[in-house]
This record gives C-alpha cells, structure tokens and sequence, in this order.
C-alpha cells in the first residue's frame, strides 16, 4: 500500500528562546497562539500550524536543509514585511526554473522562511 501524504500540517522551527520566538511571530503575522506553554507554542494559519521548540541536543536553530515555502500573493510586499520584523534576504529573489518567484528570508532566530508567490495563491 502507497504512502498518502496531505498537505503541511505543521513546521517547527527549533529556536533557544521560546517566549522571544512567540513574541516576535504575534508581531509578524499579528496573531495569538493558538496553544502557548513554556516549552512549546503554536499558531494556526488556515490548514497549517507554526510550532515553536526549544532547540536542543539532537536539533538546534537555523538554517539547515529543509525549507518550508509559504504562498503569498506579492512577493516583494512579502519580503519588505519580513524585513520590517528582523528578517534577512538569505536567497533569491529569482524565478524557479518552474516559473515561480521565490526567496528565503532568515529569521532574527536563523530559521529559514521560505516564500513564493504563484500565479494563483493556493
């Protein structure tokens, strides 16, 4: 039987400061967590949830090969919002080889936050 996978369910970002991650994402994206403790927080965002981890032993912060990319509908208001919230440009901007635009921005925590923008947001 073949593996069936669904969409994003959630992307935990692993980061040494907890309350400081939660606090910054309420200000990025203007919203309260949807669960909130001293070792773990989350948020939603429609069919997808942001958690926050205290980076560890097996796992610490930062970039480090996976990239989740979010849907926006206009990439450069994209990027400018993330720059306004301590974000930097780490790649791109370019276009995909499949016709996308896309970058990735670094958070003040040096999680990589992918973000692309479609002809059509999803």
């Amino acid at each position: 039987m073949a593996l069936e996978l669904g969409g994003v369910d959630e992307v935990l970002f692993f980061v040494d400061d907890v309350p400081r991650a939660t606090n910054w994402i309420m200000g990025l994206l203007d919203k309260k967590p949807a669960f909130q403790s001293e070792n773990y927080c989350s948020f939603d965002l429609g069919f997808c949830r942001i958690g926050l981890h205290p980076s560890d032993e097996k796992t610490s912060s930062g970039v480090s090969g996976q990239v989740t990319y979010w849907n926006v509908s206009d990439l450069n208001q994209a990027m400018s919002h993330f720059k306004n919230h301590g974000c930097k440009l780490f790649r791109g901007p370019l276009t995909g080889v499949d016709g996308v635009d896309v970058c990735q921005m670094v958070d003040p925590f040096g999680n990589s936050w992918g973000l692309v923008q479609r002809a059509i947001l999803h």
